[in-house]
């Protein structure tokens, strides 16, 4: 059944935009987790599977002949024992009826045209007794399945490029290459997912016991296109080649052929890097389990808690430009410099879009520049503002209606975004810190950042 689920997750999002009701340029972009219909427990889908898995063992053993529904029966209820008649007649009745898939055609003369086609039915049945046996879409889907795209068997498939050389079948290289480049490249994620997490699914025991394996398929792929390379250097095989492509509609030159064999020497090339690496961290024992790391969370860890300062100044010297007037980070900084990561069992669908969420703390946000942004601004043409004369002022909170709003942080919010209230804005700290006690209880200590224009004269003034 795995197999089967290889080729179903890596075309179900494109069966469900072929079968989406969005309406074109429409502004809503997002997507929730649906909730599919159905059982939900799979039991159709390996009925079907199975169905079509001893269908081409008998197209294999018949040569393609019809084959009775009881014959398959028999063969699937050990596997499934509730199975009935009537199941395994809908699933086949299901896989024989044919479903029209849309899609766009594009050429020169008439551009992208709609078109369509019927060949969907992964079965063929006779209509008068029922038998069944795979159609050419269906034993399509059972080969696709099987597909290896594993680097061991990559190793075969090099040898191809070297029959459609022979064969002056030079439009079916670069097809073949990107095939083993994809083998190739899949090793290479493997690698660095074994050093990141060696305890996924024993991926690392698997690999020292194929490693040898692996190093002789990657040595074999890599002198079969060297030679293939090579024989491009011939004069015979250019001539055959030039010949070649004076036949063909589409314009082909022996660059595209060389680029198809450096892409597969560059990713062997990285391949055996991670090799390296990977058997030296082997030997010397350094394979950890890492996991997933949620950087955002360690930035705001680090924010919130900063290390010793021994370790801070060494950061600071080694990584920090020259010349800084002002240093006042914030968590907010780190953001777009980090890579925010999800674990890959999470319940919530990720959704990326640019559109404004108006949650309570934007819409109080707005609403403290609606009420307090001008007078800031008319204040700042005066001087450097600090956050205790902001404070004095009372533009941290708002009385209307009796009902008293607390606009303390978007206050401070002020002094670490400037440009939520204007462009050339600069902070600074005054040396005088800051202890204010609200009428509230809350105590504010620490330091008292100033706020000012980037050419005040008052910035002068100010110590840091």
């Amino acid at each position: 059944m795995t197999p089967w689920i290889h080729l179903l997750s890596s075309t179900l999002r494109l069966v469900d935009l072929h079968d989406s009701n969005h309406e074109r340029h429409s502004e809503n972009i997002n997507v929730s987790a649906e909730t599919r219909p159905g059982l939900g427990d799979g039991y159709w889908l390996d009925i079907a599977c199975l169905l079509l898995e001893f269908l081409l063992e008998e197209d294999y053993r018949t040569n393609g002949q019809y084959i009775p529904q009881v014959r398959c029966l028999n063969h699937l209820q050990p596997q499934i024992p509730e199975l009935t008649p009537e199941s395994l007649a809908y699933v086949a009745n299901v896989l024989s009826t044919p479903s029209e898939l849309y899609f766009r055609k594009r050429s020169e003369q008439e551009g992208a045209v709609i078109a369509s086609t019927k060949g969907t039915a992964l079965l063929e049945k006779q209509s008068q007794i029922g038998h069944i046996r795979l159609s050419q879409t269906g034993r399509q889907s059972v080969t696709l399945s099987r597909q290896v795209d594993d680097i061991l068997y990559s190793e075969h498939d090099a040898a191809k490029i070297v029959s459609a050389i022979a064969r002056s079948d030079f439009d079916r290289i670069p097809d073949i290459s990107d095939s083993i480049l994809l083998a190739i490249r899949g090793l290479t994620q493997e690698i660095r997912r074994i050093r990141e997490n060696p305890a996924l699914e024993g991926k690392l025991e698997s690999f020292r016991n194929n490693r040898k394996h692996y190093e002789t398929a990657a040595r074999n792929i890599q002198a079969t296109v060297m030679d293939c390379q090579n024989q491009f250097l011939r004069p015979e095989i250019q001539d055959r080649f030039y010949q070649w492509a004076a036949q063909q509609e589409l314009e082909w030159d022996l660059s595209m052929i060389n680029q198809s064999f450096s892409r597969i020497l560059n990713a062997l090339e990285n391949l055996n890097r991670r090799l390296t690496d990977l058997l030296r961290d082997i030997a010397e024992g350094r394979i950890q389990s890492m996991g997933v790391i949620d950087f955002h969370k360690a930035a705001l860890n680090l924010a919130w808690n900063p290390p010793a300062m021994d370790l801070l100044t060494t950061v600071f010297n080694q990584t920090a430009p020259f010349g800084v007037a002002v240093n006042l980070p914030a968590p907010g900084d780190f953001r777009s410099l980090l890579d925010n990561q999800r674990a890959d069992n999470s319940p919530k669908s990720l959704v990326y879009e640019d559109s404004e969420d108006e949650s309570v703390e934007s819409l109080m946000l707005q609403r403290f520049l609606n009420l307090f942004a001008q007078p800031i601004r008319e204040r700042l043409l005066e001087g450097p503002l600090s956050l205790a004369e902001a404070i004095d002022n009372g533009w941290h909170t708002h009385d209307e209606g009796g009902q008293k709003e607390d606009f303390l942080p978007q206050l401070i919010n002020m002094f670490v975004d400037t440009g939520q209230l204007q462009s050339d804005l600069t902070v600074a700290i005054d040396y005088k810190g800051l202890d204010i006690q609200l009428h509230d209880g809350r105590r504010l200590h620490g330091d008292n950042p100033v706020l000012m224009t980037q050419d005040s004269n008052g910035s002068r003034e100010v110590h840091l």
